[in-house]
């Protein structure tokens, strides 16, 4: 019989082959006291450690081909900045100074210090970062130990019909990967926001997570089924398990190719109706996908990146650069730029309370930004400078209320006002929307739409601060319920307030994207989706088979349902 490994669905597909189960990257962490006159010698070992591991993913770096996904090299960026980092260069040089310990426990110090700040942040992709900086601790170790850190394959390698089985992987470690062929992950870390999980989607190879004890249970060479769909692996499958999941994996790759027929498709529904697909974007490679896949423009393109590791945010020229880099590759499509949304959690020393007890209901968003507003007509002036180049349209997140969307216009008019008086070129009129993701700013709709140019409406929050439901956490994880209701009435009196009142309106947050939910946001009213580019040609063939007319007729009893089951039945009776 076989046996089930059960963790969590992070990159969707199957995978099928033989496990190749990698060793632990860590190094074992030795402790001892030096003698007054070792300790110099000490720091300059810890620095050349440090040297040797940013020169050995420097080297990683230089030799990406072009075909290796961004986020591959975003993460292998993000690693050398970590080595450049006070935290990991510095803070473990005090330790041996102040305490006469050995470079090794040093290092341990630090990482264990940054670990406890990681643990107390709410946002979970923060969070997740934490396997980020262990992973750059484990290379600064492994070159304190003088050996190279893990190598994964050689060239001779064929990764044909491999599994991987580890406990993480590097990103550095990827590329190899990539170009190989490799047919499934099983990771025994981590979540759906770790970066194991971003990249297996960026690559699209199938891959479970959180698999824990997976190294203990899985044999070198032993068959794995890899359901990156359900979230789950089987060791040693019988003859028919396994042929139906072949069966399952042909129609799948039958189905990615079909697909493709639907790039240059326009999005209607079965009864005609033209449906607006925008793209959420992160990077710049998503904005090409967007365009080649059919979006009509990005309808939330995020700007944190500009202000993440690093000690101090970008001033106003490098975000104005970026910014019309990204206007300019749009070439003519709109681009929606949402201003920094960034939480409590992340420090970006401005001088907020890092103990913070509750950083999800604290100093996050739009608040961040009206609390610090030189900081916030910083980005404001770039982002109106930028749109000289092309459409651009701007998004505030997480709107409280009419007064938020008020002061930030507000602003927005003062930071036009300083541009005109410096005669710098801007384009006036930008059109400037809010993100609906509070209970309290739809509840106040009329007044919000009223105030702003467009609305998005992000599910994702919305769900979690309507329901109380921290998505994160795998204990209430099945009270987090998309068709609550309660979310359904406040995205309904969102959209009907937005129609009515002849604003655009989209949708951007998981629901979007998920097909399951397509006809219920068709019959409340939704036409402008707004999700990952990857997902674009999924929802054309999903608005294709359906009738919105008949969809329509629905909503006042979907309205009146009790339970997001009987929402459920409603839909498939339609």
């Amino acid at each position: 019989m076989a046996l089930i490994l059960s963790g969590q669905a992070a990159s969707r597909g199957i995978g099928i082959g033989r496990a190749r189960v990698l060793e632990s990257g860590g190094v074992e962490i030795p402790e001892y006291t030096l003698d007054p006159d070792q300790v110099g010698a000490e720091i300059d070992r810890y620095r050349t450690a440090v040297a040797a591991a940013r020169g050995e993913l420097t080297l990683v770096a230089d030799r990406l081909g072009p075909q290796v996904a961004s986020e591959v090299r975003e993460f292998i960026e993000t690693h050398l900045l970590m080595l450049e980092d006070d935290a990991l260069v510095e803070s473990p040089v005090e330790f041996i100074r102040a305490r006469a310990c050995n470079a090794e426990w040093a290092l341990k110090q630090a990482r264990d210090q940054l670990f406890a700040a990681f643990e107390q942040m709410q946002d979970d992709y923060f969070r997740s970062r934490r396997d980020d900086v262990d992973q750059v601790v484990k290379r600064i170790a492994a070159a304190l130990a003088q050996r190279p850190a893990r190598a994964l394959f050689v060239e001779e390698d064929a990764l044909d019909d491999t599994v991987i089985v580890a406990d993480d992987l590097e990103p550095a470690e990827l590329p190899a990967l990539a170009e190989r062929g490799l047919a499934a992950f099983v990771i025994e870390t981590g979540g759906p926001l770790s970066h194991s999980s971003i990249l297996a989607r960026s690559l699209g190879v199938p891959c479970v997570i959180g698999v824990r004890g997976a190294r203990q249970m899985v044999h070198e060479g032993q068959l794995l089924i890899v359901d990156g769909d359900r979230g789950f692996a089987l060791i040693d499958p019988d003859g028919e398990r396994l042929t139906r999941y072949r069966e399952r994996q042909h129609e799948q790759k039958r189905r990615a190719q079909q697909l493709l027929r639907l790039a240059n498709a326009a999005a209607r529904t079965a009864d005609g109706e033209s449906i607006r697909i925008w793209a959420n974007a992160e990077q710049l490679k998503d904005l090409d996908l967007a365009i080649r896949h059919g979006a009509i423009g990005i309808g939330l393109f995020r700007t944190e990146f500009l202000y993440l590791h690093r000690s101090s945010p970008p001033d106003e020229e490098e975000q104005y650069q970026a910014y019309s880099d990204a206007v300019r590759r749009m070439d003519g499509h709109p681009l929606t730029l949402r201003t920094l949304d960034i939480g409590a959690d992340k420090q970006l020393a401005l001088g907020q309370d890092p103990d913070e007890p509750n950083p999800a209901l604290g100093l996050r968003g739009i608040r961040l930004s009206l609390k610090f507003p030189d900081l916030f007509r910083t980005q404001l002036r770039a982002i109106l400078r930028a749109a000289v180049h092309g459409p651009v349209n701007m998004l505030l997140p997480m709107l409280g209320g009419p007064e938020d969307a008020l002061r930030a216009r507000e602003l927005v008019r003062e930071a036009e006002a300083e541009l005109r008086a410096a005669g710098i070129a801007f384009q006036e009129q930008v059109p400037v929307g809010g993100m609906i993701e509070v209970p309290a700013a739809a509840i106040a709709a009329p007044r919000m739409v009223e105030i702003l140019d467009f609305v998005s409406i992000g599910t994702n929050d919305l769900i979690q601060y309507t329901l109380a439901i921290d998505r994160g956490n795998q204990a209430v994880a099945r009270w987090y319920q998309p068709l609550h209701p309660a979310v359904l009435r406040l995205i309904s009196a969102v959209i009907d307030t937005a129609v009515a009142m002849g604003k655009p309106v989209s949708l951007c947050g998981e629901m979007a994207g998920d097909t399951r939910h397509t006809a219920l946001l068709l019959a409340l009213g939704l036409s402008d989706f707004s999700l990952h580019p990857r997902g674009i040609l999924e929802l054309k063939e999903s608005l294709s088979k359906l009738q919105r007319k008949p969809l329509l007729g629905l909503k006042r009893r979907i309205l009146d349902a009790a339970t997001a089951a009987d929402v459920l039945e409603i839909l498939k009776q339609a």
